[in-house]
């Protein structure tokens, strides 16, 4: 494509997309649903003001490579490895059952058997873009669904690899025999597993070097270099940009260098996955759609409902609650990008016909634009209407754990596992709630009894974990709909129960509270109270007054930080704080200078402004001590003075200055 054609097509792309979303902020409506609108508006066959979307599709690519890369990162790789094999479970159990419906519906249709094990093969897919774009605009992808869903969609990218091998076969072409295809299944798993041991190794002894230099344009290079390059060596190899770009992520995970490349890639992934949307609404022909409607809208449905139910099924028998299970079934029910890989080369091919190519397309665009309304809405029914409480279906509590005054941890995080550890050492009564079967199965076989496999936020549960009983609840759960829900369900059925909620998430705090938390603890902020302790501390500040400072800023629910009310008065509080004097011991250990100089000599109080009250010799304490006291070695000085004056005091005591 001709540079400054492509440049042309850009601002085109861009300076439509800026009224749409703007539109549909306004309406509140997903702004992946107006990329896609202006992508139908500019495209060939809307407005025609772009014709040859090429060059548009790499940028759309690389958008789609940097999200997964950044969804990488924040992933943790100890975290994929210890759910490998629930991913794997679900990914092929999902591919398995779509891939069967679709060869039912083929063979219904009364296509031939090639036509139906191809539909099958595209009916299979579902958008990473798309999923993981919603589930990062809901800062959701920590959540079970969110776990869920990424899960099956990495184990789908996998899979296009070994169905692209198969299209010869389907056309009745002699195509790689068995061993071939099984060998490339084999050595996709080996580029995997060798790409994550080497970037794991290699890069972050690179990037080292680099951060040394204090150069911040070349880590940028640097972040983009390394998700570009490792997809690139990905596909070379046989697999998908995405699956490369991806595993780039995964093995930065867990690294000192996670967030500033998150920081540095942001503005690149933002720009180019704008351009991915506008360029899948551009494909939609209108025409057909026109002459089609009917049809193609009844085929979208079938599609949403049939990918949606199966997944539905699936996460219902792997014990999660439905709730996860409604919205794991919704954000996966569409079809994917890498289904119009297929589809188009099922089209060259002639396994399916041009009706049916174009009617697929018009479903699938269909599906894309349903998607994030479906996901709201049911989000919508789950927090507004609460139509899915277990309490609202006449269900009754199972019997209740006997227990009384106690805490309620959900979630059995590393913040849950402590607290527990913490209140069993001090002989006080806890009920743990976890959605992981495998981690309360753990905790029983350890002996701790008192713990529930289930959903925190159904009441069934918590009157299981006799929460009317309750004195305390922790809500140490990554799962920001979730968190609300159960502290909202909590405090309905015990309006007394002191609720401490942990949230990574700023923006929830005042949320929160209004629904009735007690103690709403943000991991950032307290972050920030532990570096300003720290250094506080490296100036003597005295413990007591560290502590006061911290429960100033914690108090008016951290509103120093967020810049809200009470923040001129909690500076206030701290500024008195810090004009009162404060009390210092120091040891004078061998080599001391000050050894063998009297107190007038060393002049402490005329050169700081500290004062020495108490020294301590051989454990008798000697009262103002005279001028004419000679310290020795092993003395033990009380010094009192302000904050400033003892620093400058303990320096002088040094011989440092």
């Amino acid at each position: 494509m001709d540079g400054l054609k492509f440049f042309h097509q850009l601002i085109i792309i861009l300076g439509f997309s800026i009224p749409v979303i703007y539109i549909f902020n306004k309406i509140k409506l997903p702004s992946i649903i107006g990329f896609l609108i202006t992508g139908i508006i500019i495209g060939p066959f809307g407005l025609k003001l772009i014709d040859d979307i090429g060059g548009i599709q790499l940028m759309a690519d690389i958008g789609v490579a940097f999200l997964l890369f950044t969804i990488g990162i924040e992933i943790r790789l100890s975290r994929f490895l210890k759910n490998l094999s629930e991913i794997l479970l679900t990914g092929g159990m999902q591919i398995l059952c779509t891939f069967i419906v679709g060869l039912a519906i083929g063979l219904a249709m009364q296509l031939s058997i090639g036509q139906s094990v191809f539909i099958g093969f595209i009916l299979v897919h579902s958008s990473s873009a798309l999923i993981l774009k919603i589930l990062k605009d809901r800062d959701d992808e920590n959540s079970p669904q969110g776990k869920i869903s990424i899960g099956v969609i990495l184990f789908q990218d996998v899979m296009v690899v070994p169905m692209m091998l198969l299209i010869p076969f389907l056309v009745g072409g002699s195509g790689p025999d068995a061993l071939m295809i099984i060998w490339k299944l084999v050595k996709s798993i080996l580029i995997i597993v060798v790409i994550l041991v080497a970037a794991r190794y290699i890069i972050p002894f690179a990037l080292e070097r680099l951060v040394t230099m204090n150069m911040r344009d070349v880590l940028v290079i640097s972040s983009v270099v390394i998700t570009m390059g490792i997809a690139w060596i990905t596909e070379s190899l046989g697999l998908s940009l995405a699956i490369g770009a991806f595993l780039a992520g995964l093995a930065l995970s867990d690294t000192d260098f996670t967030h500033q490349i998150i920081s540095d890639i942001s503005p690149f992934r933002d720009v180019f996955l704008s351009v991915f949307f506008v360029s899948f609404g551009m494909i939609l022909n209108l025409d057909f759609l026109r002459e089609n409607t009917g049809y193609i809208i009844t085929i979208s449905l079938m599609i949403i409902l049939i990918k949606a139910t199966i997944v539905f099924g699936l996460v219902k028998w792997m014990r999660y609650p439905l709730r996860v299970a409604l919205l794991s079934g919704v954000l996966l029910s569409q079809i994917g990008e890498f289904s119009f890989v297929l589809a188009s080369q099922g089209f060259e091919n002639k396994i399916i016909s041009n009706e049916i190519y174009q009617t697929f397309i018009g479903a699938s665009v269909l599906t894309f634009m349903v998607t994030p309304l479906l996901v709201s809405l049911v989000y919508y029914l789950l927090t507004r209407k609460n139509i899915f409480n277990p309490a609202r279906q006449g269900l009754h509590p199972d019997e209740r754990i006997p227990v009384s005054n106690h805490v309620i941890i959900c979630g059995m995080g590393l913040n849950g596992r402590n607290l527990a550890k913490v209140l069993k050492d001090t002989a006080i009564h806890y009920v743990v709630i976890d959605l992981n079967f495998q981690k309360i199965k753990k905790a029983k076989s350890k002996g701790d009894k008192n713990t529930i496999w289930g959903d925190a936020s159904s009441v069934e549960i918590l009157r299981r974990a006799n929460v009317e009983a309750a004195r305390v609840m922790v809500i140490a759960i990554s799962d920001r709909f979730l968190t609300k829900s159960c502290l909202q369900n909590a405090k309905a059925i015990n309006p007394k129960l002191h609720v401490i909620v942990r949230t990574k998430y700023l923006a929830d705090i005042e949320e929160l509270l209004a629904l009735g938390a007690d103690d709403v603890i943000p991991e950032e902020f307290e972050t920030s109270i532990q570096i300003f302790s720290r250094v506080l501390k490296m100036f003597h500040i005295p413990n007591s007054i560290v502590l006061a400072q911290g429960n100033i800023i914690r108090n008016k629910s951290y509103g120093v930080f967020r810049d809200v009310r009470y923040t001129q008065e909690a500076f206030d509080q701290i500024g008195q704080i810090l004009a009162q004097g404060t009390i210092e011991t120091y040891f004078i250990g061998p080599g001391n200078p000050i050894i063998g100089k009297s107190i007038r000599d060393v002049n402490l109080k005329a050169e700081s402004g500290a004062m020495i009250i108490n020294i301590i010799r051989k454990n008798q304490t000697i009262t103002n001590p005279p001028s004419e006291f000679v310290f020795e070695a092993e003395d033990q000085l009380i010094l009192f003075g302000s904050h400033s004056a003892i620093d400058l005091g303990l320096k002088i005591l040094d011989g440092s200055l």
